[in-house]
Parts: structure tokens; C-alpha cells; sequence
């Protein structure tokens, strides 16, 4: 088995979307829209159809709880972002990503994840090294390669915040 540094940040994102298929696995809109607190982020159903995320600039310390649903817009947000600054224009607004419904937004979650792993396998040892790929999170000349193990992280920390949150809605805990 290969284990240079593409293979092991690729290796970390596949532990990390085994553990988030199993533990979200028939994921319902009342569950990802289930908040645990009345001041909880969440999504709201827009006058155009589209359910669009609470946000504020700049984003408050602490931040507030949030609801799966939130979480799900988050990670299709800033990482389709990720790859649109790494490898595409750079357009993308985080106004134009809307949540598509809990089934939904984890295929587009995992159809992020196909894509990022396909650009992944265009990398050398020497493309994670390098400083110029990525503007964005981190705009100040990082390595490539802790942008990929930023994503890696986010995302392990997006799903276990998902998990956790799964287990606490009331229609969880009554099939419990």
C-alpha cells in the first residue's frame, strides 16, 4: 500500500466519510432541521424556494448552536468553495449555496468529496508543497497541503458535530 503524503490525506478523508455514512445513514429533513436551541443557526425556506443559511460578518465568538441542517450547508458551502478557489475561477458567493434537503445535501456532500479525491489524484508530493494553489481558507502563501488537511479536519469535525447533534433530535431518540 502506498503510504506517501497524497495517499495518507486520502486515506484520512475516506476514515472520515466511512464514520459519516454510518452515522448518518437515512438522514430525514425533520432531524437536519431539528434545532437544539431557540437562538440555534439554522436554514430557512427563502421566497425563491431555496432554503438559505443564518450567517452573520463577521461570524460571532462563540458561535451560536446549529442545527444539522446548517452543518450540511456549511460543508457543501465552504467546500465547494475550497475546490472552486483551488482549481476554478474563484467565483463562487456564499449566497449562491443553499441547502438542498438532508438526503440531498449528503450526495452533494459526497459528490464533493469525489470531486476533491479526482483533484487529489492530480497531486504530486511537490503540489502540496507548493504555496500556490489554494486562496482560500487561508490566503497568507500556505503549502497546498495543509489546505487538504485543513479540509480533512473540517470535515471530521462537521461530521462528528452532525452525529452528535443526530443523536440528541427527539425522532432519533425515540427509534432508540
Amino acid at each position: 500500500m502506498e503510504a506517501g503524503p497524497v495517499a495518507i490525506l486520502r486515506q484520512q478523508l475516506q476514515t472520515t466519510w466511512s464514520f459519516a455514512e454510518s452515522a448518518l445513514e437515512g438522514l430525514t429533513d425533520e432531524e437536519a432541521l431539528w434545532c437544539p436551541s431557540p437562538d440555534s443557526w439554522t436554514v430557512h425556506l427563502g421566497d425563491d424556494g431555496g432554503w438559505h443559511a443564518d450567517w452573520s460578518e463577521p461570524e460571532p465568538w462563540p458561535a451560536p448552536p446549529t442545527s444539522i441542517a446548517w452543518i450540511q450547508w456549511h460543508v457543501i458551502w465552504w467546500w465547494s468553495t475550497v475546490i472552486d478557489r483551488s482549481f476554478g475561477d474563484g467565483d463562487l458567493k456564499r449566497e449562491d449555496v443553499t441547502w438542498p434537503g438532508a438526503r440531498e445535501a449528503m450526495g452533494a456532500i459526497d459528490g464533493l468529496r469525489r470531486v476533491w479525491l479526482d483533484h487529489l489524484d492530480t497531486l504530486t508530493a511537490a503540489d502540496l508543497a507548493a504555496n500556490t494553489r489554494s486562496r482560500w481558507p487561508y490566503t497568507d502563501g500556505r503549502p497546498f497541503g495543509l489546505i487538504v488537511g485543513w479540509v480533512n479536519v473540517e470535515l471530521m469535525k462537521n461530521v462528528a458535530e452532525m452525529a452528535q447533534l443526530r443523536r440528541m433530535t427527539p425522532t432519533f431518540a425515540d427509534r432508540t
